[in-house]
């Protein structure tokens, strides 16, 4: 089933559900505690629907814990991901 979003942004598009078990969010199966995929298509698409901006990695990890979030920071800075 195709699920219609009506944006503000990017008007109306059609976009299938996360698939049973992946966060709704992102579409990738991770435990809640860890960021969401900066870069699936979903999410990048939900997030764009939403506020009008593609996200960050700060963005998809908005939701951690202050510790998640800094080992997280350091190991993208260390794969040359600048935040």
């Amino acid at each position: 089933m195709i699920r219609i979003i009506h944006g503000k942004h990017i008007g109306a598009f059609g976009l299938m559900p996360a698939a049973p078990g992946t966060c709704p969010e992102c579409a990738v199966d991770h435990p809640p505690e860890l960021p969401h995929n900066q870069q699936s298509l979903f999410y990048q698409y939900k997030f764009y629907n939403d506020h009008g901006r593609w996200p960050t990695w700060e963005d998809a990890m908005s939701h951690c814990s202050e510790d998640m979030k800094t080992i997280w920071r350091e190991e993208l800075r260390k794969r040359g991901v600048e935040i």
